[in-house]
């Protein structure tokens, strides 16, 4: 590969791989993405370094496993559970590149510690001390998290008011406006929410049938602390959860025509996805780390970084950045960990996926070609 050639990441939340027709899905909800990976690069056991957002970028922006915690999800324990570590877009502006990251996930906000080394972090997060009103709303949620009920007032909320989720095209002027003006070489990181729970995609991509707006919220809180009130409600719950996908798939065409029209057509594109999602499988509904395929087998999917095909095989994600890094041109590996590309990739016998759940426990799998290995402390 050149130097100096822009490099582009696309992540998708929550999507699993078997919900894809290149990994064997019958129904077609990736459209576009499908004709990428026919012609470009697709890892077909691609395994996430953890299951949930933070922890498992924690893995793919530092090539180690996370110290920290799904089960703390505030600002303070990642900030420092991270401080120490070099990211991804940091060594990427040592490099001389230009990077821009754009999201609208909470978790993964500049006050959770992840706008280091980016030139432009959109994450759409309050700020709260630069606005009294956000503050103010910050300081709530804050409040209500502590007595645990916040998720459950922005359900409620949400549900009353039947308030959209949020969706690409509310950053997509200010991502068209990046690949228009930023300096070359640049990284483009977007990360779409759109596939996370409560999956409710513009109705123009329901593809396949699903509830309305509030009925969506409603059986969103219930599935995840109610399981057994969904019940015939299943078959609607996975067609919302496609649909998005589906949606997702729309971004990843109009990135790519954007990219053309400006020159960039042949920049290398990687799109992937940080978790899976459970769908009523083993008696749950959403991500908790409980290690099974449908939680940590996700998409990825390479074009214009100079090889095709299908690649078998466990692979573990904890090589995205060193990938990135290869692709930028660089001698510098994350954590000493190799590129998934060319002489570097490594076949191994197996990969490792690990949560830490507090100080004294965590929760794994080993996964080889053929076999999976789940431990969960409490047996």
């Amino acid at each position: 590969m050149t130097d100096d050639q822009n490099i582009i990441l696309v992540s998708w939340d929550s999507v699993r791989a078997d919900h894809l027709p290149m990994c064997g899905y019958d129904r077609n909800t990736t459209p576009y993405l499908s004709k990428i990976a026919a012609d470009g690069l697709l890892f077909e056991d691609a395994q996430v370094p953890a299951v949930g957002t933070p922890a498992s970028f924690t893995g793919m922006f530092t090539g180690e496993h996370g110290s920290g915690s799904m089960e703390e999800p505030n600002p303070k324990h990642w900030q420092k559970a991270n401080e120490d570590r070099a990211m991804l877009p940091e060594i990427l502006s040592d490099e001389g590149y230009y990077t821009g990251g754009f999201h609208y996930n909470a978790l993964m906000s500049g006050h959770f510690g992840w706008d280091r080394g980016w030139d432009e972090y959109e994450d759409h997060l309050w700020v709260e001390d630069n606005d009294t009103e956000s503050g103010w709303r910050s300081k709530l949620y804050d409040t209500l998290d502590e007595l645990g009920i916040a998720n459950f007032v922005v359900d409620l909320k949400r549900t009353v008011q039947g308030e959209l989720p949020a969706r690409w095209e509310a950053m997509w002027d200010d991502i068209r406006e990046f690949i228009k003006n930023a300096p070359e070489p640049f990284f483009l990181w977007v990360l779409l929410i759109d596939t996370h729970h409560p999956w409710y995609a513009p109705s123009e991509y329901h593809e396949w049938d699903q509830p309305g707006i509030r009925t969506t919220y409603a059986l969103n809180y219930a599935m995840r602390r109610y399981r057994n009130l969904v019940g015939e409600r299943r078959p609607s719950i996975v067609n919302a959860y496609d649909n998005t996908i589906r949606y997702a798939d729309e971004f990843v065409r109009r990135l790519e025509t954007e990219l053309e029209e400006h020159g960039h057509g042949d920049d290398p594109l990687i799109v992937h996805s940080d978790h899976g999602d459970e769908l009523g499988e083993h008696g749950n509904y959403g991500h908790r780390p409980l290690m099974y395929d449908t939680v940590t087998r996700v998409p990825l999917v390479m074009e214009n970084v100079g090889e095709t095909g299908r690649v078998s095989g466990p692979t573990t994600l904890l090589d995205l950045g060193s990938t990135i890094l290869n692709l930028a041109g660089s001698d510098h590996r994350i954590a000493d960990r190799p590129s998934l590309l060319g002489n570097e990739r490594v076949d191994r016998d197996y990969v490792t996926v690990q949560n830490i759940l507090d100080s004294d426990r965590r929760i794994a799998a080993a996964v080889g070609e053929e076999w999976k290995v789940l431990y969960h402390p409490e047996g």
